[in-house]
């Protein structure tokens, strides 16, 4: 008995250590991302599964997946989007989706309210979907990892103490101390925990960054490579 105890133990340690050393990579700051090379591979899974303690998880991340073959279009993009948020049913659309160079982003809200619910990505070779890492599993205090997986460590709201327009004004302040030349930062979405918005370099779309909406920490998206093209969804 006490030798079963002794293994969970240690392996929830092991999960708690891996969960930490993954926040901290990825609260890195954007010049590291920007100095590193295009990663060889992707991580992504399949296409079909349901909700998985509250976050839009289809059954965890894959293994190494290699770009081969055909990239898929804009077009192939928006359909598998749309396809995995009617299967999650009633209550969700697909307001945005934006190509980048190691994946396609999409922005999920919420039909009755128009809140931010979560963001996806799509490997860009494969077709997987899959939950984006930071903010979205992190910060999201409806649908991220804390309120399904470890317990809600606050009640999910999307009223914040940050407005959008204090949100825009600390991404600004950030960029401006990161990059050179002129920055003009989006109009954000609102999620419930944060906002996330895209910003332009010198007249450019150029990628996208989250704030914190309690703390006003600021957590930059290095993860997508060079800004493609993007697409708003129409009103219905």
């Amino acid at each position: 008995m006490r030798s079963v105890v002794l293994t969970v133990v240690l392996l929830a340690s092991a999960m708690l250590a891996a969960l930490v050393a993954a926040y901290a990579w990825m609260q890195q700051p954007p010049a590291m991302f920007l100095q590193r090379s295009p990663p060889s591979y992707w991580y992504g899974v399949g296409m079909h599964g349901g909700m998985m303690g509250g976050c839009p998880c289809t059954g965890g991340y894959g293994g190494p997946a290699p770009p081969s073959g055909q990239r898929i279009s804009m077009q192939q993009a928006v359909e598998i989007f749309e396809r995995y948020v009617t299967g999650l049913g009633q209550g969700f659309k697909l307001k945005e989706v934006m190509e980048f160079q190691r994946n396609f982003y999409a922005i999920v809200v919420e039909t009755d309210t128009g809140i931010g619910a979560f963001e996806l990505l799509v490997n860009p070779y494969t077709g997987a979907v899959y939950p984006e890492p930071g903010p979205n599993m992190m910060w999201n205090t409806k649908y991220g990892m804390h309120q399904g997986m470890m317990g809600p460590y606050i009640q999910p709201t999307a009223d914040m103490p940050i407005t959008p327009e204090q949100a825009e004004e600390i991404a600004l302040n950030y960029l401006r101390n990161i990059f050179r030349g002129a920055v003009e930062v989006e109009h954000p979405t609102k999620f419930y925990g944060y906002y996330t918005m895209d910003y332009k370099l010198d007249g450019n779309m150029h990628g996208m960054l989250s704030v914190n909406g309690f703390t006003g920490q600021v957590w930059y998206h290095g993860w997508h490579g060079q800004f493609i093209q993007e697409t708003e969804m129409e009103e219905e």
